[in-house]
């Protein structure tokens, strides 16, 4: 991702580049409110679809931003644009998929209502995934569908090949 796209982001969410983890997700909370569905501020302003356009650009850049504060934080000091935001931590050598995933949507600052309202999977079986509860997952042929979802909201670089690692850690790789 460039420096520009990443500056228009805290720009549309009203933050500055040294803006913290908590002013980023608060502000996030306020401009998700601000275009809700039947908010006062926007509805007589704004079709269903822009309304949703907005919605969606105020997710992206959230992610993004979110991603960039941690990857500063990790760094220390680092100056502002220095990594890419856009690519995630890879999982670590002795982290699981279903931890990869958690650790990635907490540090995103997302909850599992979150994730489970833009990907319309239940957060239970998101909840499922994460944990690696073989017992309460769906169908091989869902369980791909669900976790290419959940893999693409966390802005992860490959969600095919996390859903195919995914259920081939199960053995549920006939889907």
């Amino acid at each position: 991702m460039d420096k520009d796209t990443l500056k228009q982001d805290y720009k549309l969410l009203g933050l500055d580049e040294n803006a913290t983890a908590h002013e980023a997700r608060r502000s996030y909370h306020r401009k998700k409110a601000l275009y809700a569905e039947g908010s006062l501020a926007t509805y007589s302003l704004m079709t269903a679809e822009q309304r949703e356009e907005m919605l969606d650009r105020i997710e992206r850049a959230y992610m993004r931003i979110s991603t960039e504060i941690e990857s500063r934080s990790m760094a220390g000091s680092a100056p502002l644009f220095s990594q890419s935001a856009a690519t995630p931590d890879p999982p670590g050598s002795d982290e699981s998929i279903g931890t990869y995933l958690k650790r990635r949507r907490k540090t995103l600052g997302l909850t599992l209502r979150d994730v489970a309202n833009r990907t319309r999977v239940r957060s239970t079986y998101l909840e499922n995934i994460e944990d690696e509860n073989l017992e309460d997952l769906p169908a091989p042929v869902y369980l791909r569908g669900f976790v290419l979802e959940f893999a693409r909201v966390l802005d992860l670089p490959d969600p095919e090949s996390i859903a195919t690692a995914y259920l081939k850690l199960l053995g549920k790789d006939e889907a």
